[in-house]
């Protein structure tokens, strides 16, 4: 009895060594500052800004599972590189089939703890336009397209996601 307990002593302490070594997959990922100017498929250090895990986390806290977060990791759309706006980072996509009219955005915090995604099918006056997403559900539409700039973002968001919902 006595060496079985001393056995499962010595193979928790041997467990509980090895659980810090699993955790590091998150932390081989670089600071997303520097995909600054990069693509999303673009990789540094071996991670693309889609891949990222802070990234891929934000985008699935963003939106709902469903084709609007779906259309964020498709890989034949076209897409600008990524930009800094104050504290977040910004990209936009858009499929070339549509002539533009289907796009999307992902706006994220530096830090990865916030982002909100844009998806628009086209713009029609009061009709349709640009669906916002934060924290897992819809939050605004803006009837334009999702922003292709980093001042069309400040003059209509704010520093949103961060802070507030605008207007």
């Amino acid at each position: 009895m006595r060496t079985i307990s001393i056995l499962s002593v010595l193979l928790s302490l041997g467990l509980m060594t090895t659980v810090p070594a699993a955790a590091a997959p998150n932390e081989v990922a670089p600071d997303l500052g520097v995909y600054v100017g990069k693509y999303v498929f673009d990789k540094v250090e071996g991670v693309s800004f889609l891949e990222h895990p802070l990234v891929r986390a934000a985008i699935e806290a963003a939106a709902p599972a469903g084709p609007v977060r779906d259309q964020v990791y498709v890989t034949d759309a076209v897409t600008t590189p990524v930009i800094k706006v104050g504290q977040r980072l910004y990209v936009r996509s858009y499929d070339p089939a549509s002539g533009g009219d289907v796009n999307w955005g992902i706006l994220i915090a530096l830090d990865g703890s916030k982002a909100a995604l844009c998806y628009s099918e086209g713009v029609e006056p009061d009709v349709r336009g640009a669906d916002w997403y934060a924290e897992g559900e819809k939050a605004f539409t803006l009837f334009l397209m999702c922003p292709s700039e980093a001042g069309e973002i400040e003059q209509t968001l704010g520093d949103w996601p961060i802070g507030p919902i605008p207007g």
